[in-house]
């Protein structure tokens, strides 16, 4: 290999995307927003990666912050305390978590994050002597991760698939997906009929064997921002508590203040019994997860002599110390309050696609935002999902030195997701849009 460009495209990934763009594109640099080829090509990251970016790539002072911690601690037994755990829990106790979520444990991914949180709920409810609780109801049109628990409890269609064999068949409660509504009913006169669902789900389950409710407060890139109408949560939350069925939000991607406040539940002050947290809490510095909950939810396991099992990597030292720092400059740069601020500004620019005839939808709130694409807008026909228009419009920004990122689960298809880095500013916000446009109708058009 003679050269940043002269490299083998067989070697990376696993299993070659066969994409006239991505095959040839080696990422050798990131800092701030943008992201830089070995070609030299600048592009601007519009979905902070796989929506986990914040503060923006390359601060010095969070490597610096992990390389110390490396030389002085590789490495500690996931229940052993460090100062890096201890300082990180301190954090998201005082400046981050509602305050009845007192309780956390940390993990790698998302996706080991929202196992444990299935694992913690069968061990809550068998610890109150309820050994037929064992059913966790999750969403139509949802992604809760990709190990075998969390396909089966998500609503993610192509990623199950040729898997179905080997999951549980769990429950699924009806997605809030107005615009295709899948009761067929219309907001505000259906009276979020999807949330009382809910309540007629579990009474032909039966209450007696489910250990819990999983969900994400606001879709992320599975459904496209779908955001719920203000009375759900509510009516979801009231339902939990009322069958003593153990409330879990998924806050992976919509946590540390990407929907504009802390958490998504934030939103509508709902106490769940557990959060799930990911991407934001390191801003892409670090692989590291965690699932927080009540003193009710631990003390009850305690009491029963159980311990929830951790993972070997689990709040590894350096990923806390790289976290910790992270969450230190969102604080100290008010980067929650700058998304707030900056989020009307960014709904109005990409508001602007919804009178492009192939646009169905612009929906999310906060620095999320997507865009769902049909073929025709009257109908809301979709693309045959062999057209690839996901794909192929990622291509078509990237053209445009831009980096948007897909979304969909199969049957929820045609979803291009903007969720940028909370140091964005208006030019680049109009250059995204710009790119949007312009892509949206060279791929429309060839379809």
């Amino acid at each position: 290999m003679n050269s940043m460009t002269d490299f083998d495209e067989q070697a990376w990934p696993f299993v070659p995307i066969k994409s006239d763009v991505f095959d040839h594109m080696q990422v050798v640099r990131a800092k701030g927003a943008y992201l830089y080829t070995s070609t030299g090509q600048k592009i601007l990251d519009a979905s902070a990666g796989a929506v986990v970016g914040n503060i923006g790539w390359g601060r010095e002072e969070v490597a610096a912050e992990a390389g110390a911690t490396l030389a002085r601690l590789t490495y500690a037994l996931p229940p052993f305390a460090t100062p890096e755990r201890l300082a990180l829990v301190e954090r998201l106790r005082d400046n981050w978590l509602p305050k009845h979520i007192r309780k956390v444990s940390f993990f790698g991914s998302g996706s080991e994050a929202n196992d444990s949180a299935m694992r913690l709920a069968r061990q809550y409810q068998l610890a109150k002597g309820r050994d037929k609780r064992y059913k966790v109801i999750g969403r139509d049109a949802s992604y809760n991760g990709t190990s075998l628990a969390t396909l089966a409890v998500g609503g993610h269609t192509s990623r199950k698939r040729g898997f179905e064999p080997l999951m549980l068949d769990m429950p699924h409660a009806p997605a809030c997906y107005c615009l295709r509504c899948p009761m067929g009913k219309t907001w505000p006169s259906c009276g979020v009929a999807c949330a009382h669902e809910l309540e007629a789900l579990i009474e032909r389950e039966g209450a007696d064997t489910i250990s819990a409710f999983l969900a994400e407060p606001i879709v992320g890139t599975s459904g496209g921002g779908l955001v719920p109408p203000d009375d759900y949560w509510p009516v979801i939350e009231e339902i939990c508590k009322r069958h003593d069925i153990l409330l879990i939000a998924d806050e992976v991607l919509t946590g540390f203040g990407r929907t504009g406040k802390r958490f998504a539940v934030d939103h509508w002050n709902v106490n769940a019994d557990v959060i799930v947290l990911g991407k934001g809490m390191s801003g892409g510095y670090a692989s590291i997860s965690a699932l927080a909950a009540t003193e009710n939810v631990t003390d009850t396991l305690t009491e029963a002599g159980m311990m929830p099992m951790f993972h070997t990597y689990g709040g590894h030292p350096v990923h806390c110390a790289a976290a910790n720092k992270v969450l230190q400059i969102m604080e100290d740069e008010h980067l929650v309050d700058r998304v707030a601020r900056l989020a009307p500004a960014l709904e109005q620019k990409m508001r602007t696609l919804e009178d492009h005839p192939n646009v169905a939808e612009v929906r999310g709130r906060g620095f999320l935002w997507c865009v769902e694409i049909v073929k025709d807008k009257t109908t809301l026909e979709r693309f045959p999902e062999s057209s690839a228009v996901t794909y192929k419009l990622m291509e078509a920004t990237v053209k445009r030195d831009v980096f948007t990122y897909f979304g969909g689960t199969g049957d929820v298809r045609d979803i291009i997701n903007v969720a940028p880095h909370f140091i964005i500013n208006e030019a680049q916000m109009d250059q995204i849009v710009s790119a949007l446009r312009e892509g949206i109708s060279e791929v429309c058009a060839a379809a």
